[in-house]
Formats: structure tokens, C-alpha cells, sequence
């Protein structure tokens, strides 16, 4: 009899244990949260603004909402920084739309949702190049080295200078000496194989409207345009580098300035030297 009662016993409790478990473990599977999946994550080098009114979108620590335990709740509300500039660096996707990485004043990193910046700015810190004093009339070059040194070359102006193609016709070379203040100039087709050689591809954009320079810039590659009538020439050339809706944003080797002019005044300037322009 006693053997029996403590088979029963020894029974009731391995029993109880396995069934134990079972409930611990439908609990555990019950309370598991569930994350949105991030469907792209890709690195991005640009800048943009906050929006400065509307929906005041939630700041979270390392990625979109919910997608994972420390991205539940919000660390800061995006009107914080409204109307303030920020430097993107990661972008992500989930079923929620894009998310954003960005930097404010160098100081404070978060992430927020893309609806909550001004999409219609952006712009590349593109370094500023002065053509002068050793290439008078090297705007072009100087314009290209701008952007190949944004793309990551290790180059200078003098090296591509030196490295440019001569020619009396400007789609095989430059016309002249850039060295010289007599020197001419020269046109995209002429320097697509020195882009080429440092940025891995190039494209002769000669004819391309400004929304599909827009869409260089938001690949993140810059773009040399030539025009007429600016600071004072014939024809010049300058290196896009952002936009906003009504204006876009440039540098100028010749007066070495990080500037703007409205979208309309450089369609103008571009239709006097043919909508000619140059990216990789």
C-alpha cells in the first residue's frame, strides 16, 4: 500500500511539474513582444530640416518605433528641433514608412520618422574649392574636384588640372592653359573619362532638367553644371550640391563661396551655356 501511494504521488508530481512548464512556457510565448521588421537599412550622407509645425513625431534611441525593446518608447518629440538643420546617416524601412538617423549640432543623435523633416531641402557638404590663384580660368576642374573629393577620391585641382585633357575642340579637351588667364574652357564630354577614373562611372547630364538633378543629389552625388552670365563670365561652372523649393545651393570655385540662387535664375544661366552639366 505505501508503495503505491508513493507511486501516485511520484505520478501526480511529475505531472504537475511538466504541466508547470507547459503554462510557464504559453505564458513566456503569450507575453513575447512582437518588433516590425525592418525591411532596408542603408547608410545616407545628407542634411535636412525638422519640419517647423504639424504632427510632432516621437524620437526614439536606435531605430524606427517598435522595432526593437529600447525603440518602444519615445525619447524626445521631433518639434524640439523644429526648423532646425540635421545631418542624416542611416535610413531605414519598415511597414511604417521610412525612419531616419540623424544628428543635431553634432551633439544629439535619434531617430525619427521622415514625415517629420522638410522633404523638399536637402543638401551635401560638398568642400569648397577656391580655383585662384593657380587656376584663373579652371572653374571646370575645379568644379569636378569638388565633387570627385565628395565622392571620396583622393585628388586635388593642380593633379586633375594636369591630368585634363588639351584640345581646340572643348568636348575632347580644354581649350587653352588653366593655368593661364587666357585659358578658355571645356565641356562634359571632355572630362567623363577623369570622372570615370576617380568616381567609378560618370554621366554627361548636358540636356537633364533640374528635377533629375534632384534626384543625383538624393543619391548623394554631386553635380557640375555650367552657366552663363554668373559672376561676371560668359561661361562658368558650379558644383551642385543641395536644394529646397524654391532655390538651390552651389559652390562657387571663383568667389569661394557656399551660396544659392533661385531654381528660375539657374535654369537662365544654364540655358546660355546649352543646360550643359556632369555627374557620375
Amino acid at each position: 500500500m505505501k508503495i503505491k501511494k508513493l507511486i501516485l504521488t511520484v505520478i501526480v508530481l511529475t505531472v504537475g511539474l511538466f504541466s508547470g512548464t507547459a503554462l510557464a512556457q504559453a505564458a513566456s510565448t503569450a507575453e513575447a513582444p512582437t518588433y516590425k521588421a525592418i525591411s532596408s537599412l542603408k547608410t545616407v550622407n545628407y542634411y535636412t530640416k525638422m519640419r517647423p509645425s504639424g504632427h510632432n513625431y516621437g524620437l526614439y534611441k536606435s531605430g524606427g518605433w517598435k522595432t526593437s525593446e529600447t525603440n518602444v518608447s519615445k525619447i524626445g518629440a521631433s518639434l524640439t528641433y523644429k526648423n532646425k538643420t540635421i545631418h542624416i546617416t542611416r535610413e531605414e524601412k519598415t511597414v511604417d514608412g521610412t525612419w531616419l538617423k540623424f544628428t543635431y549640432n553634432h551633439t544629439y543623435t535619434a531617430w525619427v520618422h521622415q514625415n517629420a523633416t522638410v522633404k523638399s531641402y536637402r543638401y551635401l557638404n560638398v568642400p569648397l574649392i577656391a580655383q585662384r590663384p593657380e587656376l584663373p580660368t579652371g572653374c571646370e576642374i575645379t568644379a569636378v574636384t569638388m565633387m570627385l573629393k565628395y565622392a571620396g577620391a583622393n585628388v586635388n585641382k593642380t593633379m586633375l588640372a594636369n591630368q585634363m585633357p588639351r584640345s581646340r575642340n572643348p568636348d575632347k579637351g580644354f581649350v587653352g592653359i588653366p593655368y593661364s588667364k587666357t585659358g578658355w574652357y571645356i565641356y562634359p564630354k571632355g572630362l567623363m573619362k577623369i570622372v570615370k577614373k576617380y568616381a567609378g562611372s560618370s554621366v554627361n547630364m548636358t540636356g537633364s532638367s533640374f528635377n533629375q538633378i534632384k534626384a543625383k543629389i538624393n543619391q548623394g552625388r554631386a553635380v557640375v553644371v555650367w552657366v552663363g552670365g554668373v559672376d561676371g563670365f560668359v561661361n562658368h561652372a558650379l558644383t551642385v550640391r543641395g536644394y529646397s523649393s524654391t532655390r538651390v545651393y552651389y559652390n562657387d570655385s571663383w568667389t569661394k563661396k557656399k551660396t544659392s540662387m533661385t531654381i528660375t535664375s539657374l535654369h537662365n544661366h544654364r540655358k546660355k551655356d546649352a543646360y550643359r552639366a556632369l555627374s557620375y
